[in-house]
Formats: C-alpha cells, sequence, structure tokens
C-alpha cells in the first residue's frame, strides 16, 4: 500500500500554480488535496496520510495541467457548494454563486411564512435555486425550466440525489406558452453584457456556458422584459418575480416592473453592497 503526505501533497500543487494564482493558489491546492484525501483543511496542515492508488499521481498532474489552463476548480472536481449543499456542476450550467444565495434567501423569506405556493425557476442550470427552494419551503411546489437539454441533465440528478422535489422542463422562454401560473417566478438570467468580457477573468469566459452569461450590448434587459411579460399569463394576481440582476443595471429593471404596474417593487444590494436583486408583486 502507497500513503501520500497531505502537507507535502498541497505544498507540491500549491508551489505548482502559484506563479499564476498568486495568493490564491492556496485556495486552489486546499480544495483539490480535501477531495482527494477526504479529510478537512485541518487534518491536511497537520499533515495526515492517506492511501492512494496506481493512477493517484497521474490524477494530480492532471488537475495541475487544468488548473495552469484556467479551468475553473469547481468544472475540474465537477463540484460547488449553494446554500450548504454539494452540486454537480459542468460546463453546461454556471457556478453557483454566493450572490445567488441570496437571491434564494430572499424567496424563502418571501414565501415561508404562506401556505401552499407554486413557484417556477427559469434558467435552471445546475438547478441550485429550485432545489434548495424545494428542500426549504416543504409547501411549495416547484418548478424549473431551462433551454438546455444537457444542464436539465444535471439539474435531475442534483435534485434525485438531494431528495428534492422538482418538476424540470425544457422550455425556450422566447416561445414558452404557461399552461399553469404561478405564484412566484424566481430567475437569475443571462445579464453580463458582451462588451463586458474583456473585464472577466479568462477561467468564466472560457469555460462556463456564454448563453447563461452574455447578453448584446444594444438589447441587455432582454430576458427580464420577456419573463415580465410572460407575468401576464403565468404569474398569478399578487403574485411576485424575484430577478438577479446586473449592478449597472438596476433601476432599468425596476423601471420594466413599475411599466407593467408592479407593486412594492423593491431594488437590493448584495453582501458586497452592490445593486443585485428586484423584485415585485403583481397587481390585482
Amino acid at each position: 500500500m502507497v500513503y501520500t503526505s497531505t502537507l507535502s501533497l498541497f505544498r507540491q500543487i500549491r508551489d505548482e500554480i502559484k506563479p499564476l494564482y498568486g495568493p490564491e493558489a492556496d485556495m486552489l491546492a486546499m480544495f483539490i488535496v480535501e477531495d482527494v484525501s477526504g479529510f478537512s483543511s485541518t487534518d491536511i496542515l497537520v499533515d495526515n496520510k492517506f492511501q492512494t492508488g496506481p493512477n493517484f499521481r497521474y490524477t494530480i498532474s492532471k488537475y495541475i495541467l487544468q488548473l495552469k489552463r484556467q479551468e475553473p476548480i469547481q468544472y475540474i472536481l465537477g463540484k460547488a457548494y449553494f446554500y450548504e449543499n454539494m452540486f454537480e456542476v459542468n460546463e453546461s450550467t454556471l457556478i453557483p454563486r454566493h450572490e445567488t444565495e441570496e437571491l434564494v434567501q430572499l424567496v424563502i423569506d418571501y414565501l415561508k411564512s404562506k401556505d401552499s405556493v407554486s413557484v417556477l425557476d427559469i434558467g435552471v442550470g445546475s438547478g441550485c435555486i429550485a432545489t434548495t427552494l424545494a428542500l426549504n419551503l416543504p409547501q411549495a411546489e416547484v418548478d424549473g425550466m431551462d433551454v438546455s437539454s444537457s444542464a436539465l441533465v444535471v439539474a435531475v440528478k442534483n435534485a434525485k440525489k438531494l431528495e428534492a422535489k422538482v418538476n424540470f422542463f425544457q422550455a425556450d422562454i422566447f416561445a414558452y406558452i404557461p399552461s399553469k401560473k404561478y405564484d412566484v417566478i424566481v430567475s437569475n438570467p443571462p445579464y453580463v453584457r458582451e462588451s463586458e468580457k474583456k473585464f472577466m477573468n479568462a477561467n468564466v469566459v472560457n469555460h462556463e456556458p456564454v448563453k447563461a452569461l452574455f447578453v448584446p450590448d444594444n438589447d441587455p434587459l432582454l430576458f427580464y422584459k420577456q419573463i415580465i411579460e410572460l407575468a401576464d399569463d403565468a404569474l398569478t394576481a399578487g403574485g411576485a418575480i424575484f430577478f438577479e440582476i446586473n449592478e449597472v443595471f438596476g433601476k432599468e429593471v425596476a423601471q420594466l416592473f413599475e411599466n407593467r404596474n408592479f407593486n412594492n417593487v423593491v431594488l437590493a444590494k448584495d453582501i458586497n453592497g452592490k445593486d443585485r436583486f428586484v423584485y415585485g408583486v403583481k397587481a390585482v
């Protein structure tokens, strides 16, 4: 049997990727060692040993090469945490972000005191929003739609693994004809302008799904406009829409709500103080 030192492995990975990642190299190296060893960061730093198989060195070399290619660590390991649960991710799905956890919390706080409710998540990706809402709102009937069949495969797997009851279906928001009404619609749609690519990290631009990220500069609010228009047929009177947004367009998205006679429209900031969420209630 072959045993490997967690601390030595951590230092090897960190030192190889540090020229590219700088201080971030420690965190990335720790993620990999945690994954391959099963130990916590504390156990790794006190230098526990773990048994390795014949392909272990190949696996580590592959991980280091992927990091040097600036592939996201979540895609390398095939998983990401969201709202205290682990979700499978791949290049068909966006990597869940902390801001989206805040969006989910807004919806949970809004619905937790209500009785039977129905929720539609538009653009599910990994299914992290819909699955988390289903797990935390047992009184809710949760549906999730996405145009991507490959993303839906991942979303279904995640919901099944976490034992969340979600009805996923494939549909294009620009051709979707609602067959039922919902009490809440939630969406984190594409909202990054094409012109903003040059300011973004290569690991995002080169690996995360383009269709889930970017919108044309000449119509950056197209998804918000379409979803709000959809609310005529898909949202109950007194129902609410919750959006995650590009911080640049907070007032503009809020205005879209007001133009369609939504009440109690709120533009909310994220934990970093940036305009990140807009929500409002459809007039009765």
